[in-house]
């Protein structure tokens, strides 16, 4: 009887593409399906293997703290799109238990460098990196030109203060209402 094995069937000895530590690197890092946008899974920005490689990439260039991360992904799309600390930290956690990153404390936060390990595995990944950045710069290049992503969190941000505050009364949220059809509308039309 064979045995089985988490990502496939042995082929051609232990370090095929289908078993070894090469199928552990396929089952951390995804097949990015064809790139980084997972968008048949609802409203998640990125397939998740194609942000672990855009952040292996982010840490190679040099060492950063998660919210470095975090903060220059949101500036790469002003604002529009934000990865969660609940979505980054796991994935520098996965990083560093596949020896691809290490971990140091920086006052009051951790760093992260990527190791020689790291180094080496996306040397052999540039090609799907290269290719997640060209769509991540294609996508976010209609954004750039025109600052959209900082007027959208800005309308949302004033949309959410105005509920919060719940002194609306019904002539008011009925103009709320009516303004965001009309602009719903004349977005549609564009």
């Amino acid at each position: 009887m064979r045995p089985t094995f988490p990502h496939g069937p042995p082929v051609d000895g232990e370090n095929s593409p289908e078993c070894g530590p090469r199928a552990a690197m396929r089952g951390l890092f995804g097949r990015h399906r064809g790139g980084p946008f997972a968008r048949w899974r609802g409203s998640r920005m990125f397939d998740s293997g194609a942000l672990r490689l855009v952040v292996l990439g982010l840490i190679a260039e040099e060492p950063r703290h998660g919210y470095d991360i975090i903060r220059l992904l949101k500036a790469r799309f002003q604002g529009s799109y934000s990865p969660s600390p609940g979505s980054i930290y796991p994935i520098l956690q996965q990083l560093a238990e596949a020896g691809l990153v290490s971990s140091a404390s920086h006052g009051p936060r951790r760093r992260f460098a990527v190791t020689d390990s790291g180094r080496a595995w996306l040397a052999g990944q540039r090609a799907d990196l290269d290719a997640i950045n060209a769509q991540l710069d294609e996508a976010a290049a209609p954004i750039g030109e025109q600052g959209l992503g900082e007027a959208i969190q800005a309308f949302r941000g004033a949309l959410f203060a105005k509920m919060r505050k719940g002194a609306l009364d019904a002539e008011q949220a009925g103009r709320l209402r009516d303004l965001l059809e009309r602009a719903r509308r004349e977005i549609e039309d564009i």
